[in-house]
């Protein structure tokens, strides 16, 4: 097929992107890729090929479904928009406006459905839109940074590089591929990237799944698949926005490499292949490659002869799919207002290795339940969760995926009695209490990441104690908006004798001074006042341990103020064992720690 201009590509269109495309992807870094594209078609003139586009479009007056091409059409097209509003002849700017951006007759020449329609629009209007997730905060970054580089290019050349500019974009060229039928236009997908943004795994499932429905389904789930896909992106936009925002953020979602594919992940580890005669989850060092080639391909290759089984199966892994997204954007949202996942989620940062089980869990409304039997000790299975990561992820330091991977590929055949036993096994196994309360008593728990959470636990006993109020997730955020941190009693590099202090010598000291009873949760603004200063400063100072919100250090400082030492060798022994002791009953394995 031979190539076009864009002025011809745009004649006669109405084109859209359907709702179940993924969001807008590209960053500034792309933007200044076509920038350069462009400027070198001027300077050295000739064509320039800028892509293919594959379209699709049901009959000659329908709109035209964009499959493939999305981010470069949505960025010419605010380039465009840009370039439209800078141009000050009205006759030129009609022109010019009708052709790309609003047809006096037909309308808007390019529109994004789903949520971000209104969002877009907007945007291209000149509004300051307020964007609710990671997509439309690129679309918003995209279009503040395309007006700007036009707003330098006016500045230098005036309306004539403006007009020259216009020209150019009109003059770049196209292939266009159009299909009647949208399922054989999303099989040439797979073929086919946008510049500078790699193609998800999740995107090649889609269009996988999409080839068979249309190759030996005849296109029966064609939309159901693209609709369910479509949730699904839309689902992990709204939570990565959710899990990034202060005071609210989730370390492992909110890593810029997250994305859909661990999901994609996620649920491999979770969905049950068993009534369909395939397994999932065998590889419990899975990637989303993985996911692609050694289970979703060969078990569609597998079902193709068999309209039924592949059309059941197809059926149940989409859905199923889509309710995982769904789920874990739940998770996302209550940590809104739930406090015990707020602790989990944000505070205690829960290990990767779980998030199957809490996302199945969470979907099936099961977290919340309670378990029977005296060995589950009134758990509910989040409970539970939330003692396995603290005691083996957290404490023990360790990863044990093939544990977790076997459990979810046995949950289709537990109840949450059995899940709840095997739970409690795997913290026998990899951290008894005698190995947590001498882990916690005797090693270095500065850098443990389950350090905050027995901190702040303990935190709520000391408000307890006082009849106060434990912290609300409302008093979390704003800790966390705040920076909170651990902070040494006895300095890390002290600047007085240590002897005072009951150590025979600076290796003794080091080897003392990441005790989880030298450590403390602190307001960031009072630990860098605090800095290397002696216990005595930190708890005597009315602008250091006393101007702190935290009833456990308040408590501390009360109680050493007048001592001297204020603190020492055999305080942190006793603090950390006291803290272990804490730790053990609050978190419990058996009945016997409750007495412990």
């Amino acid at each position: 097929m031979a190539t076009q201009t864009i002025e011809q590509f745009f004649t006669g269109k109405t084109l859209i992107i359907p709702a179940y495309q993924r969001d807008y992807a590209w960053a500034t870094t792309n933007i200044d890729d076509l920038f350069e594209d462009i400027e070198e078609t001027m300077e050295l003139g000739g064509d320039h090929y800028l892509g293919t586009f594959i379209l699709s479009q049901t009959n000659k007056t329908a709109p035209v479904n964009v499959v493939d091409g999305q981010q470069r059409l949505t960025t010419l097209t605010m380039l465009l928009n840009a370039l439209v509003a800078a141009v000050e002849e009205s006759v030129i700017k009609d022109h010019y406006r009708g052709m790309y951006i609003n047809h006096p007759v037909q309308g808007p020449k390019f529109s994004v459905l789903g949520a971000n329609k209104e969002f877009f629009n907007e945007l291209l209007n000149g509004g300051k839109p307020n964007p609710v997730s990671d997509g439309q905060q690129r679309l918003l970054d995209a279009d503040k940074w395309i007006r700007s580089r036009v707003a330098a290019i006016k500045a230098a050349g005036g309306q004539d590089a403006i007009k020259q500019w216009l020209l150019s974009i009109s003059h770049l060229e196209v292939l266009e591929f159009t299909e009647s039928n949208e399922g054989k236009a999303i099989r040439m997908f797979q073929t086919v990237n946008d510049r500078g943004v790699p193609l998800a795994r999740m995107d090649i499932a889609k269009s996988l799944l999409i080839y068979y429905s249309n190759r030996f389904l005849d296109g029966e789930l064609d939309s159901m698949i693209a609709d369910k896909f479509g949730e699904a992106f839309r689902c992990f936009s709204r939570l990565k926005a959710l899990a990034a925002k202060p005071g609210y953020q989730i370390r492992v979602i909110n890593r810029d490499p997250f994305r859909e594919d661990d999901v994609l992940r996620y649920h491999y580890f979770a969905f049950n292949g068993e009534p369909h005669g395939v397994q999932c989850g065998a590889d419990y060092n899975a990637n989303s490659e993985t996911v692609l080639e050694s289970f979703l391909k060969p078990s569609l290759k597998a079902m193709r002869n068999d309209n039924d089984k592949l059309k059941r199966f197809i059926e149940d892994y989409v859905s199923d799919l889509e309710s995982f997204f769904k789920g874990l954007l739940g998770l996302v949202e209550a940590t809104r207002n739930n406090r015990e996942l707020y602790m989990l989620m944000v505070v205690q940062d829960l290990a990767s290795t779980l998030y199957p089980l809490v996302i199945r869990l969470f979907t099936l409304n099961m977290l919340e339940q309670k378990v029977d039997g005296d060995e589950c000790m009134d758990y509910t299975l989040l409970g539970l969760v939330e003692l396995a990561d603290l005691r083996v992820f957290k404490l023990q330091g360790t990863n044990p995926q093939a544990d977790m991977a076997t459990l979810m590929r046995d949950f289709s055949h537990l109840d949450k009695n059995g899940i709840a036993v095997r739970l409690i096994n795997f913290c026998h196994r990899f951290m008894p209490s005698a190995k947590f309360k001498s882990r916690l008593a005797e090693d270095e728990m500065f850098r443990n990441p389950g350090c905050v959470r027995i901190l702040l636990e303990a935190e709520n006993a000391a408000r307890a104690e006082a009849g106060e109020a434990a912290l609300a997730i409302k008093d979390m955020v704003e800790i966390n908006k705040a920076s909170l941190t651990v902070e040494h009693i006895l300095p890390q590099e002290p600047s007085f004798g240590i002897k005072l202090y009951k150590f025979h010598s600076e290796d003794a000291y080091l080897e003392h001074i990441h005790l989880i009873g030298n450590l403390l949760p602190l307001e960031r603004r009072i630990n860098s006042a605090c800095s290397n200063s002696s216990a005595e400063t930190k708890m005597r100072d009315k602008k250091l341990y006393k101007d702190s919100q935290f009833k456990l250090v308040q408590n501390l400082a009360a109680k050493n103020a007048n001592a001297n030492p204020a603190y020492s060798r055999d305080a942190i022994l006793s603090r950390s064992s006291d803290l272990a002791k804490f730790a053990v009953k609050t978190w419990p394995l058996t009945k016997v720690d409750l007495s412990a």
